[in-house]
């Protein structure tokens, strides 16, 4: 993937997108998490969020009791380097300061209040980056820590309302039944979810596809790759159409991918009613694998009414495409590791509202 104008992107007649290679591969063990105990790894949410913030200079920030807009002020502190990746490197908390000013230090008076007018020796303040407090990571998704998982057995379960819960499987999974739940458990394999009313909560899975289901919720749920597998794959097929579809407070990242990969955090072909809600989609830096954190393809009756709101989206050739029916993409927050932009030009009208940068908090360039 060299040519922004001739992407890789996924067609679908590209067999690595077919329905069937998705759905039905055969299981497979992955070596690298065989000895990994489950466990939420990492840090909280909040610190998680500090990783986020560009390298430099941070000043203080104090609110103006009359206004409620922030200050300024003059001393500051250094922030290591730190890059929306993976790994999530932490940043230096910064350091809090009392709100009146004259309690604050001597060298620390604000530089600039609301209503001055910058001079020569006077600079106008930076913007600051939101913190990103609710994004979804390690701390946050997973297996929660101090559960004790036992063996599990892979394969495909067709009984309605079946609880699947504190196990750890190695190998793939489907579920057909309907109002079945995976709960607090870790699968080294591939997920399928076929039926209604469906849930994935406190789980880890290596990849998850949800094909025709209907009525699924997946939460705080992480997804830390399976060879040959996109993160999230959503598609409808045959007579079932795959409806309300909520994916929340997860954390997709770390693709492993083969040479002939299109990788996308999440792929739909053929939705009615997708929401991608408070979810951390990392590619990290950019690899000829990688396709796009989010792709709405226009396959199996198309993509119709799908909210992407507040979440953190990182990496691909590009981030995003869209292709659909009342698409909107609403606070989210886009990290830099894209290859050639944000959006794919050729693209589907949408709504975009609130979308920022995360290490700068200016406006994403999304149209």
């Amino acid at each position: 993937m060299t040519d922004p104008t001739h992407l890789d992107a996924p067609h679908p007649d590209d067999p690595h997108h077919d329905d069937a290679l998705h759905d039905d591969a055969a299981p497979e063990h992955p070596a690298q998490h065989a000895s990994r105990p489950p466990r939420r790894r990492g840090l909280a949410a909040a610190t998680t969020a500090a990783a986020l913030v560009v390298a430099g200079a941070v000043g203080y920030v104090a609110v103006d009791r009359l206004t409620s807009a922030p200050r300024t002020l003059a001393c500051t502190t250094p922030s290591p380097a730190s890059t929306l990746s993976s790994d999530l490197i932490t940043a230096a908390p910064r350091p809090a300061m009392p709100a009146e000013p004259g309690s604050l230090p001597e060298d620390c008076w604000p530089s600039a209040f609301p209503g001055d007018t910058p001079t020569p020796t006077q600079a106008a303040p930076e913007p600051t980056a939101p913190p990103l407090v609710n994004a979804a990571g390690p701390d946050t998704t997973g297996v929660p820590a101090g559960v004790t998982l036992a063996a599990g057995a892979p394969g495909t379960f067709d009984e309605d309302g079946l609880v699947i819960e504190g196990q750890h499987i190695v190998g793939d999974v489907t579920l057909t039944g309907d109002g079945q739940v995976l709960r607090n458990s870790r699968v080294e394999g591939h997920v399928i979810v076929r039926g209604a009313g469906s849930t994935i909560e406190d789980a880890e899975v290596g990849a998850l596809s949800v094909s025709g289901a209907r009525s699924f919720t997946a939460r705080r749920m992480e997804v830390f790759g399976s060879t040959g597998r996109d993160g999230v794959h959503i598609t409808s097929g045959g007579d079932t159409r795959a409806a309300d579809v909520v994916i929340e407070a997860s954390w997709i990242h770390s693709p492993k991918v083969d040479p002939e990969a299109h990788y996308d955090g999440v792929q739909v072909r053929g939705v009615d009613r997708l929401t991608l809600r408070g979810n951390t989609i990392d590619l990290g830096t950019w690899a000829p694998e990688y396709n796009a954190a989010v792709f709405l393809e226009e396959a199996n009756g198309g993509n119709v009414d799908v909210v992407v709101e507040g979440n953190v989206v990182n990496g691909g050739g590009y981030s995003v495409y869209v292709e659909g029916t009342n698409v909107s993409f609403v606070d989210n927050r886009f990290g830099r590791d894209s290859k050639w932009g944000l959006v794919y030009p050729e693209h589907d009208p949408f709504t975009a509202e609130g979308n920022i940068w995360a290490d700068s908090g200016e406006r994403a360039p999304l149209p």
